[in-house]
């Protein structure tokens, strides 16, 4: 081996020495880009996973989640609840106490705001005409109205709430009542209300939780025979 070394000239072994270390050094620049970014990205996982933090789980639309969108059914919710529904103003048909229930779907559509479609049915008992008649009937209130509810604490498992919104209200009065009473009536008006709620979440990790509120209505039934109304009714329910 040595003869054959010793027959080549000085410049030749030159030569051959740069025909590996040519090829050899642009294998190392195309290798190096990719080593740089395994490191940042075994870097970023191991930030990640660091001891004394919680791993990120990738949420709807960002990298690593298996979903490409948030889609806004996983935010409805649904509402059942019952009333009690003592009155405020009784109108023309002196209105007593009254008992029903609430069923709703709901969208939340941030930490803190609620979009609440409910439907509410109130049999508000009515014992005595403005005349001084007796009467054994009830009247029937149904309601279709959107809500607008904010919480003050949306991280916390117990959070006060307000809530109010706008309502389509119909009154019937049934024929069931003792001679002397008027014949059947019903009416259809606008009406609004608000209130308050408390609102305690069962599990951490869903949002089932259970209600108590109470709203003040104004039932705006102008001239009909049933007069102005205003209900106070208190509910207690369960959403999930």
């Amino acid at each position: 081996m040595f003869l054959l070394q010793s027959k080549h000239s000085p410049a030749a072994v030159c030569f051959i020495l740069l025909s590996f270390l040519v090829p050899a050094h642009a294998v190392a620049q195309a290798v190096k880009p990719n080593a740089a970014a395994y490191s940042s990205s075994a870097d970023a996982a191991l930030a990640q996973s660091a001891p004394g933090q919680e791993s990120q789980v990738p949420q709807p639309g960002e990298l690593g989640s298996p979903f490409p969108k948030d889609h806004f059914w996983k935010r409805i919710a649904f509402e059942f609840a019952g009333d009690y529904s003592p009155v405020v103003v009784q109108g023309a048909g002196s209105f007593g106490t009254g008992y029903g229930g609430t069923a709703g779907a709901i969208d939340r559509l941030s930490l803190h705001w609620n979009l609440l479609a409910e439907f509410q049915i109130l049999s508000q008992k009515q014992s005595a005409l403005p005349n001084g008649e007796t009467m054994n009937r009830s009247t029937i209130i149904s309601t279709f109205d959107l809500a607008g509810l904010y919480e003050f604490r949306p991280h916390e498992a117990t959070s006060p709430y307000l809530v109010g919104g706008a309502g389509y209200y119909h009154l019937t009065s049934p024929l069931d009542c003792v001679v002397g009473c008027p014949a059947n009536a019903s009416a259809n008006a606008a009406g609004f209300f608000g209130g308050i709620g408390i609102r305690h979440r069962l599990y951490a990790e869903k949002r089932m939780e259970i209600f108590a509120e109470s709203r003040y209505h104004y039932i705006a039934s102008g001239s009909s025979v049933f007069g102005q109304i205003s209900l106070l009714p208190v509910s207690a329910g369960i959403r999930w």
